[in-house]
């Protein structure tokens, strides 16, 4: 296929993935969309979804991490609690350079159950931390055409996160990584 074919292809691929997420969000956020719930274990539903991303981290230089301890059950839908530990993982191999780390850690909270995901990338200014979960908002935007994404990531976790009855938490400094927390109720 000669090139210019090849980057047409590429950039409708992007734009259908972006049209996709964009009618995604849209559904998240009117609520109309269909949540299949029932009883999980966050711990065992990042497992699977940690076999996935092993390959990843190796193609990245990135060394991965996983604390994953025994939770309470919670109520969820778990292709959308997938999409929110992929979605943060991701995020977490796309901003962090090779030799970096990044850590998967599920555990107790008060409230029920916590996700983190935790890297070395490029951190995020304080500015724009306010700002991560509105779609489109990316922090670095030197970055964005070359990272890739749509910038409807981290607004979709936190639609399918306050579906579930949860929040979501983000802290982050600037050339050190960031730290993003799902709180989701114990069921």
């Amino acid at each position: 296929m000669p090139r210019y074919l090849q980057g047409i292809k590429e950039e409708v691929e992007r734009l259908s993935k972006l049209t996709a997420e964009l009618l995604d969000l849209r559904r998240l956020e009117t609520r109309a969309v269909e949540i299949k719930r029932e009883k999980l274990h966050l711990q065992e539903l990042a497992e699977e979804v940690v076999r996935r991303y092993e390959n990843i981290s190796e193609l990245a230089g990135v060394e991965f991490y996983t604390e994953l301890e025994p939770v309470p059950f919670v109520w969820g839908d778990r292709l959308r609690l997938e999409q929110v530990i992929g979605n943060l993982l991701d995020n977490a191999f796309r901003f962090t350079p090779s030799g970096g780390q990044v850590r998967l850690k599920v555990g107790p909270s008060p409230e029920g159950v916590v996700l983190e995901v935790k890297d070395t990338g490029i951190g995020i200014p304080p500015q724009d931390l306010p700002h991560i979960w509105d779609r489109f908002y990316r922090a670095d935007k030197a970055r964005s055409r070359i990272s890739g994404g749509g910038g409807l990531g981290l607004a979709i976790v936190k639609q399918v996160v306050e579906i579930h009855g949860g929040r979501v938490e983000a802290d982050s400094e600037l050339g050190k990584g960031s730290t993003f927390r799902v709180i989701l109720p114990r069921a």
